[in-house]
């Protein structure tokens, strides 16, 4: 049994380009759903951001109030809360911030088809040439 090492070498190259392409599709899929959150308490809130009671918030929103409350920053759900914002709870003040990437990656995906499609011909080209090449 013969084995090209030019086709190994192509099926390696196209492993490679199907790596970079599944990395890119992920950290694509990851920007358009995650933001960073931050519940911060404050003595004087900033006289900018919008005020909002705690009660006034929907379920989901106090849910993850309430679990970020304390915590340096969580990942959510993109849009859960959508701009920085003073939530009033239990005679305290605290300010919301969000932190949501405005160009992070490639959020249609475009990006990401070239490499995937060119690892997957590189994938094919290289086990053909593998097996069948001298």
């Amino acid at each position: 049994m013969r084995t090209s090492y030019v086709g190994v070498a192509v099926l390696l190259a196209g492993l490679v380009a199907l790596s970079a392409g599944g990395a890119a599709y992920v950290d694509a899929q990851n920007c358009r759903t995650v933001a960073g959150l931050t519940v911060t308490p404050v003595e004087e809130p900033p006289a900018d951001l919008p005020r909002v009671d705690y009660a006034d918030l929907t379920a989901d929103q106090r849910d993850v109030f309430d679990r970020v409350r304390g915590a340096q920053q969580a990942l959510v759900q993109r849009g859960l809360f959508e701009k920085a914002q003073v939530v009033a709870h239990d005679g305290e003040d605290y300010v919301v911030g969000v932190s949501e990437e405005s160009d992070c990656g490639d959020r249609s995906g475009v990006g990401v088809h070239g490499p995937l499609l060119g690892g997957v011909l590189l994938v094919a080209g290289g086990a053909v040439g593998a097996k069948y090449g001298n």
